[in-house]
């Protein structure tokens, strides 16, 4: 008679099998947490732990350690410190330009009284480049010409002894109406005002105004301040106008490399 072989008795509690995968799972949450720590690494932290791991492994001179000193003191600062700074820096930017709308008012005053003496067909008036000198055409040049009048002349020499004393770049405009220009001293209407702008500023240059505060633009017939309509709107549009800058507009004025002003 055979014997009925005994069943084999499973140990007690978990599976074996669970050990295993338990481990597994353990190791994956500790890598998991790794990763995260190493994301949210300090990163002047994370280049002092680099540069301490080389320099003990001889790879490159220096020290072995963290200095915790550094690291206070090359932090960044808090959102608080840059939202003081921020601000601080808005108001001392709203202060310097009411300053500088300030002067500008206070020179439109002064020349509109000196300049009604001078020629009263002279504009002064202030935008958000500046102060203003405005030339009707007909007080500088003859119609369709860039040749200065005698007289003038006369006017721009006053005009230079104003300017002379100031700080402020300053740019000469031309303009002209929209009809159109086609000669062979001026193939349209680019040509003229350039050329008149540049006339001007040629002859404050030779009466005492320093070249690297001044500059010349032609803009034809493109920026008129009245629509054309007319001869008397036209009259208008056709002028150049000496533009004193503000200070903060002057700094994107070229400059040449190493020598400002």
């Amino acid at each position: 008679m055979s014997r009925k072989r005994k069943k084999e008795e499973r140990p007690k509690g978990a599976p074996l099998w669970m050990v295993t995968y338990g481990d597994m799972i353990t190791l994956v949450l500790t890598f998991f947490i790794l990763l995260y720590s190493y994301s949210s690494l300090d990163a002047l932290k994370w280049q002092q732990v680099l540069s301490s791991v080389k320099g003990s492994l001889g790879v490159m001179d220096g020290g072995t350690t963290l200095n915790d000193i550094e690291l206070v003191g090359q932090g960044k600062p808090d959102d608080s410190t840059m939202d003081k700074r921020i601000t601080e820096e808005a108001l001392r930017d709203l202060e310097r330009l009411q300053q500088e709308k300030n002067e500008m008012e206070n020179l439109e005053s002064l020349l509109s009284e000196i300049l009604i003496e001078i020629d009263q067909r002279i504009i002064v008036d202030t935008d958000q480049r500046g102060v203003i000198l405005r030339f009707e055409d007909s007080v500088l040049f003859d119609k369709g010409k860039a040749h200065l009048k005698p007289d003038a002349k006369d006017v721009l020499n006053k005009i230079g002894q104003l300017l002379r004393p100031l700080d402020n770049h300053i740019r000469i405009e031309g303009h002209t109406d929209d009809l159109q220009i086609n000669t062979v001293q001026f193939p349209s209407n680019w040509e003229l005002s350039t050329t008149r702008s540049t006339n001007v500023l040629r002859y404050l240059l030779e009466h005492g105004l320093e070249p690297k505060k001044i500059s010349a633009v032609g803009y034809g017939e493109y920026h008129p301040i009245v629509p054309n309509q007319d001869e008397k709107t036209r009259k208008k549009n056709r002028r150049v106008d000496i533009v004193i800058l503000r200070d903060s507009l002057a700094l994107q004025e070229p400059n040449g490399k190493g020598d400002g002003y």
